[in-house]
């Protein structure tokens, strides 16, 4: 493992902080914005509509507060932050530890959708009237507030004081921790970071699995009753279930969804891991500045997977779509 130089590493910050990071900031935050806006349109009486606008106002979320954190450190670097009373370093701090509640969440949220998929799929008469409209909200609000109840104790482990210091006699408000923070944020970090990514790509690989064979088989039986019978909206899976065209298409949405999701979880997993394992790859040891250049890349990877995913619903949703067409056509 080698290290980076302080002169590559320094226009590595700047490329990122000045120029890579606010443009995928700004096009995440507009295309969650647009998804909120389109599932609200399409109608909230379908229980996969409302996970998929809970996971777009999740996604904006986290990516408002990583922009409200990039924000303050780009200020705590700059001439500015002298003549601030309080610490934006501290501000960036603060707000690291929030967005990782809806990151989180929006993790749960996908394997979520994977799961009741896979089982609409699989055993679909078991199963069909299982994840109705109220279950589902009820599960997406358990969802939301377990990723905030577990950060609780890591959240109120710290506080803000004013501290003086002594080389210019500023006084900033400043974030202090107490004695068992390190422990806490640890332990978050072993469980939040390692241990449920590696459970999330578990299962969303399974899931993963399950749904490109059915959607292998349903393409197969569709073929089949074309050639034989000619055009027929329903294609049999096999297990007696016909799956439908605007099944077919959903399968597709919510499978490519969790395969990104699983790679961007195994991305995280490793990351965790080598942050326990190696020491050294910790801020202000050996690979400090790998560390940094690696967080960067990281953190630029779940910007794009909050994106990326209006490009799936418009391929696969045709009610979006048309949605979509309309905001642009009456807006331009």
């Amino acid at each position: 493992m080698s290290t980076i130089s302080d002169e590559h590493l320094l226009s590595v910050v700047f490329a990122y902080t000045k120029v890579l990071n606010p443009f995928s900031q700004v096009i995440a935050i507009l295309v969650n914005v647009l998804n909120a806006i389109t599932f609200c349109k399409i109608g909230l009486r379908d229980g996969v509509n409302i996970t998929f606008l809970i996971l777009s106002v999740s996604d904006l979320a986290f990516v408002a507060l990583d922009t409200c954190q990039g924000i303050a450190s780009v200020i705590a670097l700059s001439p500015w932050q002298k003549d601030l009373p309080v610490s934006m370093l501290t501000i960036g701090v603060i707000m690291q530890y929030y967005k990782y509640i809806f990151l989180d969440a929006s993790t749960c949220l996908e394997t979520y959708l994977a799961i009741t998929r896979c089982c609409c799929v699989a055993m679909p008469l078991k199963f069909k009237n299982m994840f109705t409209f109220q279950r589902t909200v009820f599960i997406n609000a358990v969802i939301l507030m377990c990723n905030t109840v577990f950060r609780i104790p890591l959240l109120s482990s710290y506080y803000l004081t004013w501290q003086t210091n002594p080389f210019t006699n500023l006084t900033k408000l400043t974030f202090y921790p107490y004695s068992h923070f390190q422990i806490l944020n640890f332990i978050e970090l072993v469980v939040a970071r390692t241990v449920c990514p590696v459970i999330f790509l578990f299962i969303s690989s399974v899931c993963s699995l399950i749904l490109a064979r059915s959607l292998i088989q349903a393409s197969l039986n569709r073929n089949r009753m074309t050639y034989v019978t000619g055009y027929h909206d329903d294609v049999n899976n096999g297990n007696g279930h016909a799956l439908k065209a605007k099944e077919i298409q959903l399968v597709k949405a919510v499978t490519l969804v969790i395969i990104l999701s699983g790679f961007l979880q195994l991305i995280l997993s490793l990351f965790s891991l080598a942050q326990v394992a190696i020491p050294e790859f910790f801020p202000g040891m050996v690979y400090a500045n790998l560390h940094i250049v690696i967080t960067y890349v990281v953190n630029h990877l779940i910007i794009l997977h909050c994106a990326y995913k209006i490009g799936i619903y418009y391929l696969f949703n045709t009610r979006f779509r048309t949605i979509v067409k309309m905001l642009f056509h009456v807006h331009v």
